[in-house]
């Protein structure tokens, strides 16, 4: 009865809080802004997004003065904030400033993590599209390739930049083709990832008498608790039971404001439709990358930096992101983070062993701090086992 009731009230701890939220009117938006704007620095910093998100009404109701009040204000509290940065060269480009305007622009392209930044920066800045990739194909000859693919709108600056770090870590051609892969809708999201532990609690409670009671009550077998539903109606008896119809509620409510949260795609689905669009051109000795801004999963991981078989390797970079993690915006540690795992990546592809080296960038990383602390190249006995297997 304890494991239960601990287990229920950890439910119930963690909906507390919980707030629905609905369209604020412009008028609403300033006054929070300026409480914001009111407050010391460092309390006004972790509250200045409203002030951002005035200045993104203001600018669709045209009224650019007044947004660009609010953005200097924001910008002035959270200089690091690149989407203000280049609404704000926008608005300078506007009035016509557009030396102002280019020094902006030239800061967010040289540090913002995504194309919609780079491409914005690029038009004040007068810069060429880049060229576009190839469709994905047959590539000659019987020597070593790796062939990078850009998926689910993965940005293309980045895969540029991997492809360049690859060709001189791996020294084999890198290639950037296209695949027309089938649109696939994530495979969970938060509210499944909670029922998901629900569903742990459960079975580690079953002779637990609340739980035993819920699944005669509810005609449940053991089997049962593979549906998602099952264990949410079992979950809420037992909530129930144990702290009344206010925490069922308040569990309703947690599992219905977590849906579409924090998505993540099945990296072994995204792996089969990868391989089949390899399989029309595929040739020995060509290594196959996915890159994707979107978070992975497999089986029962958590998260994966990335997942990989004998016909390919699909590479996440969301939690390499600064978005993700909460950190400054810088292009460099995200492109060292994601070369660094794409490396292992092909060399999983390739059945290379797993290096030893912890410095080396295809040690295995527990966690991101683990990923950072490498060097962002390869050792010398992968150089060696990267060369052998080029030499077959």
């Amino acid at each position: 009865m304890a494991r239960t009731r601990a287990a229920a009230c950890l439910f119930a701890c963690s909906l507390r809080g919980l707030v629905c939220y609905s369209e604020e009117s412009t008028q609403e938006l300033r006054a929070k802004a300026d409480a914001v704007l009111e407050q010391t620095n460092v309390s006004a910093r972790s509250q200045v997004e409203v002030v951002f998100q005035l200045a993104d009404r203001l600018i669709a109701e045209k009224r650019q003065d007044e947004a660009e009040g609010y953005l200097l204000q924001g910008l002035q509290l959270f200089p690091w904030n690149l989407n203000g940065q280049i609404r704000y060269a926008e608005l300078l480009n506007q009035k016509g400033d557009a030396q102002k305007a280019k020094e902006k622009a030239a800061l967010v392209l040289e540090n913002g993590e995504t194309d919609e930044l780079s491409e914005r920066a690029r038009k004040i800045l007068g810069h060429q599209p880049p060229d576009a990739f190839s469709a994905i194909s047959a590539l000659p000859g019987a020597d070593c390739r790796v062939v990078l693919v850009p998926l689910q709108g993965c940005d293309n600056w980045l895969i540029r930049r991997v492809q360049a770090g690859l060709a001189s870590e791996l020294h084999v051609p890198v290639h950037i083709q296209t695949a027309a892969l089938k649109e696939v809708a994530c495979g969970r999201d938060r509210r499944q990832k909670i029922i998901a532990g629900m569903r742990r609690q459960l079975q580690q409670n079953l002779n637990v008498e609340s739980v035993s009671e819920g699944m005669s009550r509810l005609g449940l077998k053991v089997e049962s608790l593979d549906d998602d539903d099952l264990v949410v109606k079992l979950m809420r008896h037992v909530v129930s039971k144990e702290n009344g119809k206010e925490a069922v509620s308040k569990l309703v409510a947690l599992l219905q404001e977590a849906r579409g949260k924090d998505p993540q795609w099945d990296a072994d689905q995204l792996l089969a439709l990868l391989s089949q669009a390899a399989d029309a051109c595929r040739r020995e000795n060509v290594a196959y990358v996915g890159l994707t801004p979107n978070d992975i999963y497999a089986n029962d991981f958590n998260f994966l930096f990335g997942w990989s078989n004998s016909r390919g390797a699909i590479v996440s970079y969301r939690r390499f992101t600064a978005d993700f993690s909460k950190e400054q915006p810088n292009r460099e540690r995200l492109v060292k983070r994601t070369l660094m795992q794409c490396l292992s990546s092909v060399g999983h592809v390739y059945g290379i062993a797993r290096c030893t080296d912890p410095t080396c960038a295809r040690a295995y990383p527990n966690s991101l701090s683990e990923h950072d602390a490498k060097k962002g190249t390869l050792c010398s006995e992968c150089r060696d086992n990267f060369r052998a297997r080029k030499d077959e």
